[in-house]
């Protein structure tokens, strides 16, 4: 565990799920740099994360400017919820449940234009042992799951519930113990936008949600990939069927969204393609605003090397997690193999603590290709040393927005084959038609290994084509994604938050 660091008061406050400073790379890094573009501020941070078992890689060290610093394992094993040890519940708090999740349904069903939000904070009058615990709570869940039209287990649909609701008194604690401050700052609706909706609420503060990708679709994705739903083969052989729980994940998901897209001032968004996913989810128009993501350029510029003078690598940076389709990159690599002598070594550079099995699962798939000899897993390294050496980037996620991964790339001079996912076509091909013209590389379908090899292949063959790319990619970032102009950006919204 990170050592704890207490104030009374913060300039701003960043509440963030499952990223910075246990997580390396992607939004962890946006955060860092954030931090630390912003010395004049004094920080605040509110981790949330599962369990603290999941976190094992070596965290980022809190920039100075980081006065507060708080974490939360969402599914620890304590109960916390506070001095309110208590079994009984009163008529008064068993109605606020069932008003609580009577609006959920309403704010789902879109028939309601807004919804208070400090209701939902009534259900932490009942303490976590007396929701879990009281015979008269027992009695409403059966009831709900007695109205289920196709009803799976009742153990499944207990212990579904009991995860939806264990983290709110984590929640509770967070907001009891959160210093004041001057406006709130989230990277993603989810808990932490929920609990930054909750703190917002309470001070009447400022409330900012900068959504790198789309939380709800990206939540949507990992459960429709669930393995821990159980599903039996009959429900299986039935198409277009979605089991309930893996649907009331959803709708939860869905739900809290929305509370926290009613609650900001400000709903950021990295790329214009999103916004009518934000409207869809819920989002006021007239709340969004397109920051994109920029990175310090200066910083690659030693990494600009001709094709002639690169080893013959092609690099996948990012998590090895489901989402980032590694496995598609291996099949690649199979691919590239088979149709050629001088096969070229591929390289996964990220962390690969997050999901040890999806881990174990591509150890496995190199295995069985036999291709032990050509990819390496490295682990979190320092970009500057992959993006030095290979002659490609590859990102072959199944759902991005818009990926630091390929900006760094573009920065160092290397072309990059990436998936049709989030904001990577404008980036690879521009947002105007003149841009069509200036490729920064290649442009494939999700999930398709024979399109991925076929245009790593031709980039890897073609140094002519490499160099036109390699230059319009460093024309690209310098022009449009540097830093100091999301910073400015960021600036702007932050002293007018605090003029307030």
């Amino acid at each position: 565990m990170i050592p704890v660091r207490q104030a009374d008061s913060v300039d701003i406050l960043l509440v963030l799920e499952g990223t910075f400073p246990y997580v390396r790379g992607g939004v962890s890094s946006w955060v860092n740099r954030l931090i630390l573009g912003f010395p004049e501020y004094r920080f605040g941070v509110i981790f949330l994360g599962s369990t603290i078992e999941d976190y094992t890689a070596k965290p980022y060290t809190l920039p100075d400017n980081v006065c507060y610093y708080a974490e939360y394992f969402l599914y620890g094993a304590s109960d916390h919820s506070g001095n309110n040890h208590h079994s009984k519940v009163s008529t008064s708090e068993l109605s606020a449940v069932a008003d609580a999740h009577h609006e959920m349904k309403k704010c789902l069903s879109k028939c309601e234009a807004g919804v208070d939000i400090s209701q939902y904070g009534k259900v932490f009058n009942i303490s976590q042992k007396a929701f879990f615990e009281n015979r008269k709570v027992w009695d409403y869940f059966i009831e709900c799951y007695s109205e289920i039209p196709d009803q799976p287990s009742f153990v499944d649909y207990f212990w579904t519930i009991r995860g939806m609701h264990a983290p709110l008194w984590f929640l509770q604690m967070a907001m009891q113990n959160a210093p004041e401050s001057r406006i709130i700052h989230c990277p993603s609706t989810g808990y932490a936008g929920y609990l930054g909706a909750l703190l917002s609420k309470a001070g009447d503060l400022p409330l900012i949600i900068s959504e790198h990708g789309i939380y709800t679709k990206e939540r949507r994705i990992d459960l429709m990939l669930a393995r821990w739903i159980h599903e039996d083969e009959e429900f299986l052989r039935q198409a277009g069927r979605m089991h309930y729980l893996r649907h009331l994940w959803i709708r939860f998901f869905e739900f809290i969204g929305r509370l926290t897209y009613q609650q900001a001032q400000h709903i950021i968004n990295l790329y214009s393609g999103v916004v009518e996913l934000q409207i869809a989810d819920g989002a006021d128009q007239q709340k969004l605003c397109t920051i994109p993501n920029g990175i310090p350029v200066e910083n690659f510029i030693t990494c600009r090397f001709p094709f002639a003078e690169r080893k013959n690598i092609v690099a996948l940076v990012g998590r090895v997690v489901p989402i980032k389709d590694i496995k598609t990159f291996i099949r690649a690599a199979k691919l590239i193999q088979q149709a050629e002598t001088d096969t070229p070594e591929f390289w996964i550079a990220g962390p690969i603590e997050e999901d040890e099995e999806y881990y174990q699962e591509c150890l496995l798939l190199v295995e069985h290709l036999g291709l032990g000899e050509k990819v390496k897993f490295l682990g979190y390294v320092p970009v500057q040393d992959v993006l030095s050496q290979v002659r490609l980037t590859v990102l072959s996620s199944i759902s991005e927005g818009l990926p630091l991964s390929v900006l760094e790339s573009f920065a160092a001079g290397v072309p990059v084959v990436a998936t049709d996912v989030g904001s990577c076509r404008e980036l690879v091909y521009g947002t105007s038609k003149e841009d069509s013209t200036e490729p920064a590389g290649k442009i494939v379908p999700i999930a398709n290994p024979n399109a991925l090899a076929k245009e790593i292949h031709s980039l890897l063959n073609d140094s002519d084509t490499w160099t036109f790319c390699s230059k319009n990619a460093v024309d690209r970032v310098e022009q449009n994604y540097r830093e100091e102009y999301m910073f400015a950006s960021y600036r702007s919204l932050y002293q007018a938050g605090m003029a307030n």
